[in-house]
């Protein structure tokens, strides 16, 4: 048996196990955001689709993108095995979406404080300024949603969802 056939083989049968699984808009999503895809795509079936015509592309190609697509080939094939043995990668995936939602969640609460540190340097700046000014509104405005921001986040790492209980 070829190279070829024993990993069109290995695609079938990993193919045939993601297939059965109920959960394919949640395999899908895992699929759309890894690298190694080109297709966007909520359907199971099209990531398929392009593991199959990578397969056969990479070992048809014999030019200098042939590492590359088999590089990429290996990445995607490595990535469906995961999900086809190891249910607990959706799973996984929910904590890593915690922390990406997280991470975000505090850069947006250093931009605010950052905003908060001009509005004090020209406050500081221009101490004749009326009670009334604009810069007040907006620094006012501005340090209610940092302390609305800092209460989100608070709230969401007490309920711990970036805990190992994802992993049981």
């Amino acid at each position: 048996m070829t190279l070829f056939e024993q990993v069109s083989q290995t695609f079938n049968k990993l193919s045939d196990k993601l297939k059965k699984n109920k959960e394919q808009e949640k395999l899908a999503s895992i699929l759309q955001e890894h690298h190694s895809f080109i297709c966007q795509s909520e359907q199971l079936s099209d990531y398929l689709q392009e593991t199959q015509q990578l397969i056969k592309l990479a070992f048809k190609s014999q030019t200098q993108d042939s590492e590359r697509l088999s590089d990429r080939l290996n990445a995607q094939l490595e990535l469906l095995a995961k999900l086809a043995l190891n249910g607990k990668l959706v799973e996984h995936n929910a904590v890593t979406e915690y922390r990406s939602r997280i991470g975000k969640m505090h850069k947006t609460l250093a931009e605010y404080r950052q905003y908060l540190a001009r509005f004090d340097d020209q406050i500081r700046l221009n101490p004749n300024l009326p009670d009334n000014h604009s810069i007040y509104q907006r620094r006012e405005r501005c340090l209610q949603a940092i302390n609305q921001l800092e209460d989100k986040i608070s709230k969401i790492e007490q309920k711990g969802y970036g805990t190992n209980r994802y992993f049981k």
